[in-house]
């Protein structure tokens, strides 16, 4: 691991571990909606922490599989914030289920977001990667590099883009979950810790 890798990392875990800071600076009701994204993001909070130690540690295949799980559960919450109606959320609670698939929650958040600059902008620069990080087992394995003698290889670009990505997904999630909950000026410190991660090369 070079020393400019090292240092993402790190920047990593202090994007996260301010939002962390600004998130739990504030009370929230307690409804079901807000109850699960926060639950959604500390969570995601968690798995970050994993994703850096298991990447730092070489394991990075799992760490893949836990930024999987991050993609997801910001979609989670981005429905929960921007779409889902109190009868869904409330059936949430008896079925403890989604009651949409991924592709169908995704058209209604792109929807529900079409006018906001920042998720724009993100999806822009970020969105191709965080498709590529969505898909699931055998078909991720044929986009990573490998050979039957060495196994998988990652080099150090796409590990940080996997990083990158589980970042940014908790930095969006918590940016509005603090702008529905009418912290305007908290929203706005998080978003732009997304400016420090350049896009991505693919």
């Amino acid at each position: 691991m070079n020393l400019e890798f090292a240092k993402s990392l790190d920047k990593a875990r202090d994007s996260v571990t301010e939002v962390r800071r600004v998130v739990s600076s504030h009370n929230y009701p307690g409804d079901k909606r807000t109850l699960l994204v926060t639950g959604l993001l500390a969570a995601m909070t968690q798995y970050h922490q994993s994703v850096l130690q298991l990447t730092k540690s070489g394991a990075v295949a799992s760490s893949y599989a836990l930024t999987r799980a991050i993609v997801r559960d910001m979609r989670y919450g981005l429905w929960l914030i921007s779409c889902a109606t109190n009868e869904q959320v409330l059936q949430l609670e008896k079925d403890s289920e989604f009651p949409l698939s991924i592709p169908e929650m995704t058209r209604e958040i792109e929807a529900a977001y079409r006018a906001d600059p920042f998720f724009q902008n993100l999806k822009d620069r970020w969105g191709a990667r965080l498709n590529r990080y969505s898909l699931t087992g055998v078909v991720q394995l044929g986009r990573w590099d490998g050979n039957a003698s060495s196994g998988l290889h990652f080099d150090d670009e796409e590990m940080r883009d996997v990083v990158t990505i589980a970042t940014l997904c908790i930095v969006v999630l918590a940016a509005k979950f603090l702008a529905g909950h009418k912290y305007p000026a908290d929203s706005e410190q998080i978003e732009a810790l997304a400016g420090g991660y350049a896009s991505s090369a693919s």
